[in-house]
């Protein structure tokens, strides 16, 4: 594997853990019934970070991807 791709798997690896902790602590922050700021700020946290990851996955990527999404989206659904 070459140095690039390796790098660019430790980055998305990175977006998709902060993205999936975010979400975590809102869930524990509902759980656990923290008070409302709390809960706004993860609520913030979570919606940055998912935003990051999108756009952030599509740098990685490549922009083709964000091109071809409609084509994307029809290998995902299975869709004709």
């Amino acid at each position: 594997m070459k140095q690039g791709q390796s790098i660019r798997r430790i980055a998305a690896f990175a977006l998709i853990g902060l993205c999936a902790a975010s979400w975590a602590a809102l869930g524990l922050s509902i759980a656990f019934d923290l008070p409302r700021a709390l809960k706004v700020s993860a609520v913030i946290a979570a919606a940055f970070s998912t935003e990051a990851m999108i756009w952030g996955g599509g740098a990685l990527l490549g922009w083709t991807a964000f091109a071809n999404r409609a084509r994307l989206w029809k290998k995902i659904t299975g869709s004709a």
